[in-house]
This record gives structure tokens, sequence and C-alpha cells, in this order.
């Protein structure tokens, strides 16, 4: 190192470095809401589904195989509430059906085109 100040960069790795992309502040406010979001709904989850009095494994194995918020309430709350399991599942089904067609109507608007972008 000189005592002049900080060592010199080789002008070919200082072009490599590429700059922060401008959005990248952006994306990490908004994966922070969303963990917020993920955070506090499963706590509540967690704290419904054991006052129904399903064990810890129940409820992980629900918010693994069921997708959909209000499915998970539906079902826990109906089989805690001592309503039968058909009343429970059939009511989960069709609030996930629900989100289907919106997920089609939203596709359109949207248009993904997968990972590639073609």
């Amino acid at each position: 190192m000189n005592a002049s100040g900080p060592p010199a960069v080789a002008p070919e790795i200082a072009t490599r470095a590429k700059p922060a992309l401008p959005e990248r502040p952006a994306i990490r406010r908004a994966a922070a809401g969303i963990g917020v979001y993920a955070g506090v709904f499963g706590l509540s989850f967690g704290a419904v589904s054991a006052g129904a009095g399903l064990g810890v494994a129940q409820t992980m194995v629900l918010s693994a195989v069921m997708f959909t918020g209000a499915s998970q309430f539906a079902l826990v709350g109906i089989l805690g509430t001592a309503g039968s399991p058909f009343a429970a599942l059939s009511t989960a089904l069709l609030l996930g059906v629900r989100n289907a067609f919106y997920g089609v109507t939203v596709s359109h608007a949207l248009r993904p085109r997968g990972l590639r972008g073609s």
C-alpha cells in the first residue's frame, strides 16, 4: 500500500464491477413486507390451530398442503367448533377453487412469460 492513499485498482477490474441495480431497495422493501405478512399470518394461524386442538405436526401439514389462508382458517375454524370434517373440507375446497378463477383473470392481465421471458 502506498502512503498517499488507497491502492489503485487495475482498470480491467474496475470495469468488471457491476453497479447496484436501482430496483434493489424496492425489491428488498417488498420482500420485507411479504416476510412480515407471512410471519404474522403464520403466528395467527398457529394460535387459531392450537386453540382448535390441532397439534404442531397437523398445523404444519395444513400449511404445507393448503395454499390459501382463507381455506386454512375455515377448515380449522369448522373443525374447532366440532363441525363435520366433510363441511370443513368442502368449505376449504370451495375457497381454494375461488382463487383459481382469480388467477386466470390476473394471468390474462399480467401476461406472465415464464422464467425465460420469451
